[in-house]
């Protein structure tokens, strides 16, 4: 995700994308601490967008019929679906994948997830003056460093999901709200900064990164914090 936020940010600054503008779009009114952390806003877009329907055994594929990981447990013949479709996936490489099985869940997937994250009016702005003009997006498919970066990203949020769903009871997702004290169980500072006790108790600005609870144990979610 890291990855292909710095690749997205980087053709956005070359299309002449005021960078501070568009991070006001996604998280508004934030004090940033310095120049450049405005990435934490972009990257929270990419991460929120991919991790969307995380939480549902079909992943947003289907509209009904699917279950909550937050809600219910999983039998153990779904638990046991879940790492075969696990360990099918991560002995295949994504690239072909797409191309020999563009019909398969991981394809649709991808398909879904891209249109959410690249809407056309941002596709276009972004593209359209690449190389003087040269390059035409026929597709998201269409440049190869971007694309690529975007399926190895799409494959390690699929492959997370269907580890998520191999435990039984699944793993919950959560991210933590805007104006939420800072929880050092729950939470880590993204920016690390939060080392030492602070006479004033540090909010949240914004999830960049949800986090996980395995259990009674808990991956913390990433957070942009504010005074």
């Amino acid at each position: 995700m890291h990855k292909f936020t710095k690749i997205l940010v980087d053709l956005m600054r070359k299309a002449g994308w005021d960078l501070d503008l568009a991070a006001n779009s996604v998280h508004s009114d934030v004090d940033y601490v310095k120049g450049g952390h405005n990435r934490y806003a972009f990257l929270s877009y990419v991460c929120l967008v991919m991790f969307k329907g995380f939480n549902l055994e079909g992943f947003g594929l289907e509209s009904e019929g699917e279950v909550s990981c937050n809600r219910f447990g999983l039998d153990s013949v779904k638990s046991n679906s879940a790492l075969k479709q696990l360990l099918e996936h991560v002995s295949s490489n994504p690239m072909e994948l797409l191309s020999t099985n563009p019909t398969c869940e991981f394809s649709r997937f991808c398909e879904k997830k891209y249109q959410e994250l690249m809407h056309p009016a941002m596709e276009s702005s972004i593209f359209s003056n690449l190389d003087q003009n040269e390059v035409v997006l026929n597709s998201w498919r269409s440049l190869g460093k971007f694309y690529e970066s975007f399926v190895n990203m799409a494959s390690s949020v699929w492959t997370l999901h269907k580890l998520a769903f191999s435990f039984d009871p699944v793993v919950d997702i959560f991210q933590v709200e805007r104006g939420v004290d800072f929880s050092m169980v729950y939470m880590e500072d993204v920016t690390r900064r939060c080392t030492v006790p602070n006479k004033t108790r540090l909010k949240v600005g914004f999830t960049v990164v949800p986090g996980f609870k395995i259990g009674r144990t808990v991956i913390q979610s990433q957070v942009y914090l504010c005074a």
